[in-house]
């Protein structure tokens, strides 16, 4: 990790010229054509001798398999706590975890953790910010690699990175520029090309051991040992692509041949002319009745049979679900099988859900140590021992769940207390809530054990005394 600090607006600026915006560069037209994947709008088939029929069948084709695949891994990766070991109080844990609340960061890390997933990475920067009752707090936001791009040393081992710059769009004309370095927020505005500097800020941010750095922690749908970091979108879209023309395929067997055609042959209509005709073709109706003279011929041409075009899509969404790692119940198949038979159906999928959780959750301490840092706790900034508290997304039912837990209790020893955070629908403040309450409100049992132990240790100190 590299240290970088600019001395004035001058170095700053040409950092940001001359580093960061030609970086930004070369992503961006990547990153729109994987957001027009994700956002349902990607660039349309080509037809040669397309009719405006053609095109709409195409254009109704369309459908968002990958904005699927994203939020179906996204919606099992909800934060809810931190468990800090060692420490049976919850002041700690909620002085650590309270910079994640202030910030509102609950809803953020839904659009954090499908940016990282759909694009490969996302960034969370954490900074000083005023307190109304004085002071300073941290301060954290998201943002998308659209509008931003963080330049590391090595991006496969850097915890932070050596310069961050954050673009902003104002208007069609104008935008304004963060850069940011391990001591200072520069902030640019460009207006029809011309640039203005508007500010330095200091971020007062620091590493665990009180290093300044860039306070930018990234996040990684899949990061290599080469820094490399794909998201859930690109490497699927040729599959996407397929799966929109076998929907134009049907569509187009089902708008012009999903019915039988009635032909007649040996009819005179020699004495009228082709626009007569086909005059005379328009007036037909469905209940229509043809009769001819002799040598007048009737028959049908059988319609199109849809069922080989709808087995080649399910083909398709069937290899989508297998490469993707998503269970097929997401794509609209049900499957009549057991309880093992899900289980074992969606292993992948949890496998999947277990890597990303390992990721984004180390990445969410970073930045809450980087947050106890400016806020003045060195003990929590220095802490790496915390461990992430996931909310349970598995689906099972609330007596399977408490039957379970209850024998953990009783069969193992387990505490009851501790098990309470891992009932369904359960978050860690309620659990905490009830540990407190259990605390101030002991039971029978536990009064009876108080009282024995006080009379114990009357017993030894008097005997000790003698």
């Amino acid at each position: 990790m590299v240290i970088t600090e600019y001395g004035d607006e001058t170095e700053a600026e040409q950092a940001l010229r001359s580093l960061l915006l030609p970086a930004f560069g070369d992503e961006i037209e990547k990153l729109n054509r994987i957001d027009r994947w994700w956002r349902w709008n990607p660039k349309p088939i080509r037809l040669r001798r397309a009719t405006p029929e053609h095109r709409m069948l195409r254009d109704m084709g369309h459908t968002p398999w990958l904005r699927l695949v994203v939020t179906t891994i996204a919606q099992t990766l909800y934060l809810e706590g931190v468990d800090i070991p060692g420490k049976a109080d919850t002041d700690s844990a909620r002085a650590f975890w309270h910079p994640w609340v202030e910030n509102r960061m609950g809803r953020k890390q839904v659009a954090l953790h499908k940016t990282a997933i759909a694009y490969g990475s996302a960034y969370a920067a954490v900074r000083a910010v005023k307190s109304p009752q004085g002071g300073v707090h941290a301060g954290i936001d998201c943002y998308s690699p659209r509008e931003s791009i963080a330049v590391y040393d090595d991006p496969a081992k850097d915890a932070f990175p050596q310069a961050f710059m954050r673009l902003r769009r104002l208007s069609p004309e104008s935008c304004s520029y963060e850069l940011w370095d391990s001591w200072n927020v520069w902030q640019w505005k460009r207006e029809n090309g011309a640039y203005e500097f508007v500010s330095a800020t200091p971020h007062l941010a620091t590493d665990p051991y009180g290093n300044p750095v860039c306070p930018v922690v990234r996040y990684t749908n899949d990061l290599d040992l080469q820094g490399r970091a794909p998201g859930e979108v690109e490497p699927f879209i040729p599959l996407a692509n397929r799966l929109n023309k076998d929907n134009y395929d049907r569509l187009l067997a089902q708008h012009y041949n999903s019915w039988k055609v009635r032909t007649a042959t040996g009819l005179d209509m020699t004495e009228l002319s082709d626009a007569e005709r086909a005059d005379r073709k328009a007036r037909l109706s469905q209940e229509d009745i043809l009769t001819g003279g002799e040598g007048v011929q009737f028959g049908t041409l059988p319609e199109t049979t849809l069922s080989s075009l709808i087995e080649a899509k399910q083909a398709d969404v069937e290899e989508l679900a297998a490469v993707s790692q998503t269970p097929t119940t997401a794509f609209g198949k049900m499957v009549n099988v057991g309880d093992a038979g899900i289980a074992e159906s969606r292993a992948g999928f949890y496998a999947k859900r277990d890597e990303r959780q390992k990721s984004f959750g180390v990445s969410h301490m970073d930045v809450l140590r980087l947050a106890a840092g400016i806020e003045g706790r060195v003990d929590d900034a220095r802490n790496f021992d915390l461990t992430p508290i996931w909310e349970d997304t598995d689906v099972r039912t609330i007596n399977q769940a408490v039957d379970a837990l209850g024998k953990a209790a009783q069969m193992l020893g387990v505490p009851k207390e501790q098990l309470w955070d891992m009932i369904p629908g359960v978050s860690k403040s309620r659990a905490d809530s009830w540990r407190e309450w259990v605390e101030t409100h002991p039971d029978a049992d536990t009064l009876a054990m108080q009282a024995y132990q006080a009379q114990l240790a009357s017993a030894v100190d008097d005997g000790a005394d003698q």
